[in-house]
Protein backbone atom coordinates (compact mmCIF):
# COMPACT_ATOMS: atom_id res chain seq x y z
CA UNK A 1 0.00 0.00 0.00
CA UNK A 2 1.45 3.65 -1.27
CA UNK A 3 2.64 5.65 1.94
CA UNK A 4 2.89 9.43 1.89
CA UNK A 5 5.05 11.60 4.48
CA UNK A 6 3.06 13.41 6.51
CA UNK A 7 3.44 16.40 8.04
CA UNK A 8 0.90 17.00 10.69
CA UNK A 9 -2.77 16.73 11.44
CA UNK A 10 -4.54 19.64 12.23
CA UNK A 11 -8.34 19.51 12.74
CA UNK A 12 -10.85 22.27 12.86
CA UNK A 13 -9.57 24.32 10.60
CA UNK A 14 -11.93 27.24 9.45
CA UNK A 15 -9.97 29.19 6.78
CA UNK A 16 -8.83 25.91 4.18
CA UNK A 17 -11.93 25.46 2.58
CA UNK A 18 -15.82 25.69 3.88
CA UNK A 19 -16.84 24.35 7.01
CA UNK A 20 -15.13 23.36 9.62
CA UNK A 21 -11.83 21.20 8.01
CA UNK A 22 -9.62 18.73 8.76
CA UNK A 23 -5.90 19.69 7.46
CA UNK A 24 -3.38 17.40 6.20
CA UNK A 25 -0.08 18.89 6.13
CA UNK A 26 2.43 16.76 3.68
CA UNK A 27 6.13 17.01 3.80
CA UNK A 28 8.01 18.42 0.72
CA UNK A 29 8.11 21.46 -1.26
CA UNK A 30 9.80 22.59 -4.06
CA UNK A 31 10.05 26.60 -3.33
CA UNK A 32 12.19 27.53 -0.62
CA UNK A 33 10.41 30.92 0.34
CA UNK A 34 12.05 32.32 3.26
CA UNK A 35 9.03 33.75 4.76
CA UNK A 36 7.77 30.38 4.76
CA UNK A 37 5.52 29.73 8.32
CA UNK A 38 6.32 26.03 8.20
CA UNK A 39 9.79 25.28 7.40
CA UNK A 40 9.62 21.87 8.39
CA UNK A 41 7.67 21.14 5.27
CA UNK A 42 9.84 22.09 2.85
CA UNK A 43 12.11 18.61 3.20
CA UNK A 44 10.35 15.67 2.28
CA UNK A 45 11.84 13.98 4.61
CA UNK A 46 12.01 12.70 9.04
CA UNK A 47 13.53 15.94 10.47
CA UNK A 48 14.66 16.46 14.42
CA UNK A 49 13.50 19.36 16.53
CA UNK A 50 15.02 20.83 19.23
CA UNK A 51 13.42 23.37 21.60
CA UNK A 52 16.22 25.10 23.45
CA UNK A 53 14.02 26.93 25.84
CA UNK A 54 12.64 23.23 26.72
CA UNK A 55 16.00 22.09 27.31
CA UNK A 56 17.79 21.31 31.04
CA UNK A 57 21.07 20.04 29.86
CA UNK A 58 20.64 17.02 31.39
CA UNK A 59 23.00 15.23 28.37
CA UNK A 60 21.19 12.28 27.76
CA UNK A 61 20.95 12.82 24.36
CA UNK A 62 24.27 12.87 23.67
CA UNK A 63 24.77 9.30 25.09
CA UNK A 64 21.70 8.06 23.18
CA UNK A 65 23.11 9.53 19.48
CA UNK A 66 24.22 6.36 17.88
CA UNK A 67 25.76 8.77 15.51
CA UNK A 68 28.01 10.73 17.64
CA UNK A 69 25.96 14.06 16.21
CA UNK A 70 25.28 15.73 19.66
CA UNK A 71 27.76 17.52 21.67
CA UNK A 72 27.78 19.03 24.79
CA UNK A 73 29.55 22.32 25.64
CA UNK A 74 31.31 23.72 28.03
CA UNK A 75 28.44 25.62 29.44
CA UNK A 76 26.64 22.41 29.85
CA UNK A 77 24.38 22.86 26.37
CA UNK A 78 23.42 20.10 23.64
CA UNK A 79 24.54 21.16 20.01
CA UNK A 80 24.04 18.74 17.29
CA UNK A 81 25.35 18.71 13.93
CA UNK A 82 22.52 18.40 11.38
CA UNK A 83 24.96 16.99 8.97
CA UNK A 84 25.71 13.85 11.13
CA UNK A 85 22.17 13.49 12.35
CA UNK A 86 20.30 11.04 10.88
CA UNK A 87 16.70 12.03 12.64
CA UNK A 88 16.27 8.49 13.87
CA UNK A 89 14.85 9.80 17.23
CA UNK A 90 17.16 8.01 19.81
CA UNK A 91 17.48 11.22 21.68
CA UNK A 92 14.12 12.14 21.42
CA UNK A 93 12.82 8.79 23.38
CA UNK A 94 15.41 9.67 26.04
CA UNK A 95 14.51 13.36 26.64
CA UNK A 96 12.17 13.25 29.48
CA UNK A 97 11.43 17.67 28.73
CA UNK A 98 10.04 17.51 25.19
CA UNK A 99 12.64 18.96 23.94
CA UNK A 100 13.49 16.78 21.02
CA UNK A 101 10.75 15.61 18.76
CA UNK A 102 10.94 14.40 15.08
CA UNK A 103 8.73 15.97 12.60
CA UNK A 104 7.35 13.97 10.25
CA UNK A 105 5.64 10.47 9.63
CA UNK A 106 4.85 7.68 7.10
CA UNK A 107 1.27 7.10 7.06
CA UNK A 108 -0.04 4.50 4.60
CA UNK A 109 -3.89 5.41 3.20
CA UNK A 110 -5.85 3.79 5.56
CA UNK A 111 -4.68 4.82 8.83
CA UNK A 112 -4.81 8.51 7.67
CA UNK A 113 -8.48 7.97 6.32
CA UNK A 114 -9.25 6.42 9.68
CA UNK A 115 -8.18 10.18 11.09
CA UNK A 116 -9.68 12.43 9.21
CA UNK A 117 -12.72 10.05 9.55
CA UNK A 118 -12.96 11.09 13.01
CA UNK A 119 -14.03 14.50 12.39
CA UNK A 120 -17.00 13.30 10.05
CA UNK A 121 -19.73 14.82 12.27
CA UNK A 122 -17.91 18.32 12.06
CA UNK A 123 -17.63 17.85 7.97
CA UNK A 124 -21.92 17.20 8.10
CA UNK A 125 -22.85 19.64 10.56
CA UNK A 126 -20.66 22.96 8.75
CA UNK A 127 -20.49 21.74 5.28
CA UNK A 128 -16.69 20.96 5.70
CA UNK A 129 -14.42 18.44 4.59
CA UNK A 130 -11.01 17.31 4.27
CA UNK A 131 -7.93 19.28 3.21
CA UNK A 132 -4.47 18.67 2.15
CA UNK A 133 -1.62 21.51 1.98
CA UNK A 134 1.71 21.14 2.74
CA UNK A 135 4.86 21.69 1.79
CA UNK A 136 3.27 20.94 -2.05
CA UNK A 137 0.89 18.04 -2.14
CA UNK A 138 1.92 17.68 -5.69
CA UNK A 139 5.50 16.07 -4.33
CA UNK A 140 3.51 13.00 -3.19
CA UNK A 141 1.27 12.73 -6.00
CA UNK A 142 0.72 9.16 -6.32
CA UNK A 143 -0.19 8.84 -1.98
CA UNK A 144 -2.60 12.42 -2.62
CA UNK A 145 -4.17 11.31 -5.84
CA UNK A 146 -5.18 7.62 -4.10
CA UNK A 147 -5.84 9.48 -0.45
CA UNK A 148 -8.52 12.20 -1.83
CA UNK A 149 -10.25 9.30 -4.21
CA UNK A 150 -10.53 7.58 -1.31
CA UNK A 151 -12.26 10.76 0.73
CA UNK A 152 -14.32 11.23 -2.89
CA UNK A 153 -15.73 7.35 -2.48
CA UNK A 154 -16.77 7.92 1.17
CA UNK A 155 -18.64 11.69 0.27
CA UNK A 156 -16.22 13.77 1.61
CA UNK A 157 -15.77 17.25 0.32
CA UNK A 158 -12.28 17.74 -0.64
CA UNK A 159 -9.92 20.69 -1.21
CA UNK A 160 -5.92 21.00 -1.83
CA UNK A 161 -3.48 24.10 -1.07
CA UNK A 162 -0.80 24.17 -3.94
CA UNK A 163 1.60 26.04 -5.38
CA UNK A 164 1.64 24.71 -8.23
CA UNK A 165 4.82 24.33 -9.32
CA UNK A 166 4.67 20.40 -10.63
CA UNK A 167 4.54 18.75 -13.94
CA UNK A 168 0.90 19.13 -15.19
CA UNK A 169 0.37 15.23 -15.54
CA UNK A 170 0.82 14.85 -11.69
CA UNK A 171 -1.35 18.18 -10.78
CA UNK A 172 -4.11 17.06 -13.07
CA UNK A 173 -4.39 13.46 -11.98
CA UNK A 174 -4.87 15.08 -7.91
CA UNK A 175 -7.60 17.73 -9.34
CA UNK A 176 -9.59 14.74 -10.58
CA UNK A 177 -10.61 14.26 -6.89
CA UNK A 178 -10.69 17.89 -5.44
CA UNK A 179 -13.47 19.56 -5.20
CA UNK A 180 -11.86 23.50 -3.86
CA UNK A 181 -8.83 24.58 -4.72
CA UNK A 182 -6.61 27.25 -3.48
CA UNK A 183 -3.67 27.87 -5.85
CA UNK A 184 -0.73 30.36 -4.85
CA UNK A 185 0.64 32.54 -7.28
CA UNK A 186 3.35 34.85 -4.94
CA UNK A 187 4.74 37.23 -8.17
CA UNK A 188 3.70 37.18 -12.08
CA UNK A 189 7.45 38.22 -12.71
CA UNK A 190 9.28 35.23 -13.35
CA UNK A 191 12.67 36.43 -12.73
CA UNK A 192 11.31 38.04 -9.36
CA UNK A 193 9.54 35.22 -8.38
CA UNK A 194 12.94 32.71 -9.10
CA UNK A 195 14.77 35.47 -6.42
CA UNK A 196 11.94 35.18 -3.98
CA UNK A 197 11.60 31.66 -3.77
CA UNK A 198 14.54 29.75 -5.58
CA UNK A 199 12.10 29.16 -8.91
CA UNK A 200 10.57 30.52 -11.93
CA UNK A 201 6.41 31.26 -11.72
CA UNK A 202 6.07 29.92 -15.62
CA UNK A 203 5.38 26.37 -14.67
CA UNK A 204 2.97 27.81 -12.33
CA UNK A 205 0.77 30.03 -14.52
CA UNK A 206 1.03 27.43 -17.32
CA UNK A 207 -0.59 24.97 -15.18
CA UNK A 208 -3.21 27.57 -13.55
CA UNK A 209 -3.86 28.50 -17.38
CA UNK A 210 -4.83 24.79 -17.79
CA UNK A 211 -7.05 24.47 -14.90
CA UNK A 212 -8.91 27.75 -15.46
CA UNK A 213 -9.34 26.42 -19.05
CA UNK A 214 -11.38 23.27 -18.21
CA UNK A 215 -15.05 23.96 -18.09
CA UNK A 216 -15.74 21.29 -15.10
CA UNK A 217 -13.25 21.23 -12.24
CA UNK A 218 -12.73 22.90 -8.57
CA UNK A 219 -13.51 25.71 -7.85
CA UNK A 220 -10.25 28.10 -7.49
CA UNK A 221 -8.96 30.71 -5.40
CA UNK A 222 -5.69 32.34 -6.44
CA UNK A 223 -4.32 33.13 -3.23
CA UNK A 224 -1.16 35.78 -2.80
CA UNK A 225 0.91 35.64 0.41
CA UNK A 226 2.05 39.76 0.72
CA UNK A 227 5.30 40.19 1.60
CA UNK A 228 6.36 43.53 2.15
CA UNK A 229 9.14 44.79 -0.26
CA UNK A 230 8.75 41.91 -2.23
CA UNK A 231 5.54 41.57 -4.15
CA UNK A 232 3.17 44.06 -2.02
CA UNK A 233 3.47 46.47 -4.54
CA UNK A 234 0.26 47.92 -6.49
CA UNK A 235 1.65 47.35 -9.79
CA UNK A 236 2.21 43.69 -8.91
CA UNK A 237 -1.09 42.66 -7.66
CA UNK A 238 -2.90 44.82 -10.31
CA UNK A 239 -1.12 42.70 -12.71
CA UNK A 240 -1.89 39.45 -11.08
CA UNK A 241 -5.89 41.16 -10.60
CA UNK A 242 -5.70 42.03 -14.42
CA UNK A 243 -4.50 38.12 -15.52
CA UNK A 244 -6.56 36.03 -13.06
CA UNK A 245 -9.71 38.43 -14.56
CA UNK A 246 -8.78 37.68 -18.11
CA UNK A 247 -7.96 33.80 -17.73
CA UNK A 248 -10.88 33.42 -16.46
CA UNK A 249 -12.57 30.24 -14.17
CA UNK A 250 -11.06 31.33 -11.39
CA UNK A 251 -13.26 32.57 -8.45
CA UNK A 252 -10.88 35.22 -7.30
CA UNK A 253 -7.97 36.18 -5.07
CA UNK A 254 -7.49 36.30 -1.25
CA UNK A 255 -4.37 37.98 0.41
CA UNK A 256 -2.78 36.40 2.57
CA UNK A 257 -0.53 39.17 5.01
CA UNK A 258 2.59 38.30 5.78
CA UNK A 259 3.62 37.42 9.50
CA UNK A 260 6.00 36.04 11.97
CA UNK A 261 4.13 33.41 13.78
CA UNK A 262 6.50 30.32 12.22
CA UNK A 263 10.08 32.46 13.06
CA UNK A 264 10.75 29.89 16.31
CA UNK A 265 10.79 26.94 14.12
CA UNK A 266 13.94 27.99 12.00
CA UNK A 267 15.89 27.79 15.00
CA UNK A 268 14.25 24.34 16.36
CA UNK A 269 15.09 22.78 12.81
CA UNK A 270 18.74 24.18 12.80
CA UNK A 271 17.84 26.98 9.92
CA UNK A 272 18.03 30.41 9.51
CA UNK A 273 15.48 32.92 9.31
CA UNK A 274 16.30 35.60 6.94
CA UNK A 275 13.41 37.97 7.30
CA UNK A 276 14.07 39.49 10.51
CA UNK A 277 14.03 43.29 9.17
CA UNK A 278 10.88 42.47 7.34
CA UNK A 279 7.46 43.83 9.25
CA UNK A 280 3.98 42.70 8.77
CA UNK A 281 1.94 44.99 6.24
CA UNK A 282 -0.08 47.78 7.59
CA UNK A 283 -3.99 47.19 7.52
CA UNK A 284 -4.03 50.68 5.52
CA UNK A 285 -1.89 48.91 2.61
CA UNK A 286 -3.99 45.90 2.55
CA UNK A 287 -7.21 48.31 2.08
CA UNK A 288 -5.14 49.47 -0.84
CA UNK A 289 -4.09 46.38 -2.29
CA UNK A 290 -7.86 45.13 -1.78
CA UNK A 291 -9.30 47.65 -3.55
CA UNK A 292 -7.10 47.22 -6.47
CA UNK A 293 -8.94 43.39 -6.45
CA UNK A 294 -12.19 45.03 -6.16
CA UNK A 295 -11.73 47.06 -9.08
CA UNK A 296 -11.07 43.91 -11.76
CA UNK A 297 -13.77 42.12 -9.58
CA UNK A 298 -11.43 39.46 -8.14
CA UNK A 299 -11.62 40.56 -4.42
CA UNK A 300 -12.47 37.48 -1.37
CA UNK A 301 -11.05 39.45 1.22
CA UNK A 302 -7.94 39.02 3.55
CA UNK A 303 -7.29 35.26 5.65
Amino acid sequence: MKKGMVLNIQRFSIHDGPGIRTLVFMKGCPLRCPWCSNPESQKGTVELSYIRTRCVACGKCAGACPCGAIRISEDGAPSTDREACESCGSCVEVCSYEAREIAGELFDINRLLKEVEKDREFYANSGGGVTVGGGEPAQQHDFVREFLKRCTERWLHTALETCGHAPWEHLEGILKYVDFLFYDVKHMDPGVHKRMTGVSNELILNNLGKIASKRSGPEVVVRIPVIPGLNDSKENVTATAKYMAESGGVKGIELLPYHRLGMSKYEQFGMEYKMMETTPPGSEHMKKLQRVLESFGMALGQN
